[in-house]
């Protein structure tokens, strides 16, 4: 056996080298990206493989595309190993793309110059339709000639487990046809309309700094004409911000690596070990600029799925919301004119009015109690059910946006600034040591810890209204459900360590918005006229923001327990008025300073 396997193995050297060898006297460079001057058609017409023939004609034409199929390619770290370093999911398994399509059956001659020993392969994936299929062919140093069994672009696998080479390899692709690549900073929305025009497959390869897209060619037609340098450049601004916020940046670890979106057709979108998946249909909004740029939400939550830090920063009952903190962010960032939450019209506990998630977090929180987990919204009011207790997961996200409100907004220029207070967190749950043993509930707390260290503040006053640190022991709701305890002196433990801080400028961070955000960050005062500025109907009264100056929260009381809260604009498109509601038994409406302070409306 051991005997037949050499013969065959040197029968397949000798037969590649023959095929080199019988054609020398035509091509003047072994890579076959060279004619002999004195080379003549018949000459050419003689060569039996016809995928060799056809370069040699074009070669002595002028006709082959040579800068398209012979490339230097260049060497990342594994996915896989990034991820681990990251504790993400795995970033582009797609680098390298060749601009080579190949359809099933194509015969595929690559010649390889020096590898200096890194293993290689030809990947071919199939993007085109729902029936994804790939395939990888192994490439060595020098001539490979191989059939294609499945139809798809085409990528060079030049992955390194360990140290990443600074060497490029140079690799000719005869076969296939010239789809191309679109990469940021050599090309231009002329070569963009020329590629979308030419393409000789149905997906394009796009390449930014930080992002790697393969989307429909017709959907790129319709919704980015001449404007493929603008597409990429909003995908890697996305991206930047991720890594803004991951800490990536401050620390220098931005990686080589680029994410990956593709296009799929089922479903809608989705994250995975691939990476990012939009369905064809979402084009008009992912891969238009105007309207991505308006609304980049979907796109930063599914890169954001593939960039949650885990398990540190992605615990139980958090999958759906660590990730937004980069979609609140980045959505912000472009229009921070028509921030989401305080914009989006919804049911709270009373009726459906602009900016309901936060007032139905701030009653499910501060007037319920409820733990964080499974607070109460417009996306789900059943808290309890048979199998687990769950909440609303853009209301669990509010808090988590407060904070980035109040230290990168309201922040600047005031004492309390941090600019990269997510970033000091993230880094300290990508740094810390792993550990398998510790439960749900350890993340949480380790998260609130993280979260004094970076502010140097003691925030426990915010997050014990916040519902993140106080009691629960329930079974929590997630793509995996798990047990989430906390425990009085789990509690007490935490205010023990944030003691060694001095608290917040203001005793009221948990009522802060994107609306409010620079009453704080001017620390204006409050000023109002009891029994003035607004307007009653039934049930609430509808107060006139610019007769309560300064105002951030609007409380309504029964007695002296609470019983609704309205942040200022709640109800309105122009933060010119706040809906604040007054059920049977209201005895008063007090109006909310940045600094605490409490004033009478009624």
């Amino acid at each position: 056996m051991n005997k037949l396997f050499t013969f065959l193995l040197l029968s397949a050297i000798s037969i590649q080298s023959y095929a080199q060898q019988e054609y020398s006297h035509l091509f003047a460079k072994n890579d076959y990206s060279q004619i002999k001057k004195n080379v003549n058609d018949e000459d050419i017409a003689r060569i039996s493989n016809p995928t060799l023939q056809k370069a040699a004609r074009q070669l002595k034409d002028g006709s082959y595309p040579l800068e398209k199929r012979l490339r230097a390619y260049t060497n990342y770290l594994s996915p896989f190993l990034l991820s681990k370093q990251l504790k993400t999911s795995p970033y582009s398994s797609y680098e390298n793309p060749t601009g080579i399509y190949f359809s099933t059956g194509d015969e595929a001659i690559v010649w390889v110059g020096k590898t200096n020993g890194a293993a290689l392969a030809l990947r071919v994936t199939n993007w085109d339709d729902q029936n994804f299929e790939q395939k990888d062919y192994q490439l060595k140093e020098g001539y490979n000639a191989f059939k294609i069994e499945n139809k798809g672009n085409a990528y060079i696998q030049y992955f390194s487990e360990d140290k990443v080479s600074s060497k490029k390899i140079n690799i000719h692709i005869l076969g296939g046809q010239v789809n191309d690549v679109f990469e940021r900073g050599k090309h231009t929305n002329k070569d963009w309309d020329d590629m979308l025009a030419n393409a000789s497959g149905p997906i394009l390869d796009i390449v930014g700094k930080h992002v790697q897209l393969a989307y429909a060619v017709k959907s790129l037609q319709q919704n980015a004409p001449h404007q493929g340098v603008e597409l990429i450049q909003l995908y890697d601004s996305i991206i930047a911000i991720q890594h803004q916020i991951m800490g990536l940046a401050q620390t220098k670890r931005v990686p080589k690596n680029r994410m990956f979106g593709r296009v799929i057709w089922q479903g809608f979108m989705h994250a995975d070990g691939i990476g990012a998946a939009f369905h064809d249909n979402t084009m008009k909004d992912v891969a238009n600029v105007a309207n991505l740029r308006k609304n980049s939400w979907g796109v930063a939550h599914e890169f954001g799925h593939v960039n949650q830090v885990r398990p540190n920063m992605k615990w139980v009952g958090t999958t759906e919301v660590t990730n937004n903190i980069y979609s609140v962010w980045t959505q912000y960032t472009y229009n921070s004119h028509s921030p989401k939450l305080e914009r989006e019209r919804l049911k709270d506990y009373d009726e459906a009015k602009i900016g309901g998630r936060i007032t139905a977090y701030m009653e499910s929180a501060f007037v319920h109690r409820q733990p964080w987990l499974t607070q109460a919204g417009p996306d789900r009011w059943d808290r309890q059910r048979p199998r687990d207790w769950g909440g609303d997961h853009f209301v669990k996200l509010v808090p988590l946006w407060q904070l980035q409100l109040y230290f990168t907004v309201a922040g600047k220029g005031n004492v309390w600034e941090h600019k990269n207070f997510y970033g000091d967190i993230y880094t300290k749950a990508i740094n810390a040591a792993e550990t398998p043993e510790k439960q749900d509930a350890y993340y949480q707390m380790e998260f609130i810890k993280n979260a004094c260290d970076a502010a140097k503040l003691d925030l426990t006053d915010f997050f014990e209204q916040s519902g993140m640190l106080i009691p629960i022991d329930l079974w929590v709701d997630d793509y995996t459900c798990a047990q989430m305890t906390i425990t009085a002196s789990d509690i007490a433990e935490i205010k023990q360590y944030a003691a060694k801080y001095s608290k917040p400028s203001t005793p009221v961070l948990h009522y802060i918005t994107a609306n409010s955000a620079d009453i704080y960050k001017n620390k204006s005062p409050l000023s109002g006229n009891t029994g003035a500025g607004f307007e009653k109907k039934e049930g609430k009264i509808i107060i006139q923001n610019n007769a309560w100056k300064n105002a951030v929260a609007f409380e309504t009381y029964t007695g002296d327990k609470l019983v609704k809260v309205a942040f200022v604009g709640a109800g309105s498109n122009d933060v010119s008025n706040t809906i604040v509601h007054t059920p049977a038994g209201t005895t008063q409406v007090k109006a909310v300073g940045w600094d605490g302070k409490r004033m009478n409306v009624l």
